[in-house]
């Protein structure tokens, strides 16, 4: 389980990255980057609660990517990624 969370962290990363250069378009990206800073601490440490948090941050961040899903497939897969992983806790 450590290496698959390593493996999202680092996809997390990269997908900070990616939004950092979108920032100025509006709250909703920099509600999305501070959501997913707060997942990659709750991974960091995983815990009952952090997991429930977890799901939390990932509904929302799922509702707002929704019509904008095509135009940012590498944030969109990390989503994925982290919808799977958290199904299995």
């Amino acid at each position: 389980m450590i290496e698959l969370t390593e493996q999202l962290r680092a996809q997390i990363k990269d997908t900070l990255a990616l939004l950092e250069n979108y920032r100025s378009f509006g709250p909703m990206v920099a509600e999305g980057i501070d959501a997913f800073r707060k997942i990659d601490e709750c991974l960091a440490e995983p815990s009952p609660e952090s997991i429930v948090e977890i799901k939390v941050l990932l509904q929302g961040l799922n509702e707002g990517i929704g019509p904008y899903r095509g135009l940012v497939p590498s944030v969109a897969h990390c989503l994925d990624e982290l919808n799977k992983w958290v199904a299995k806790q």
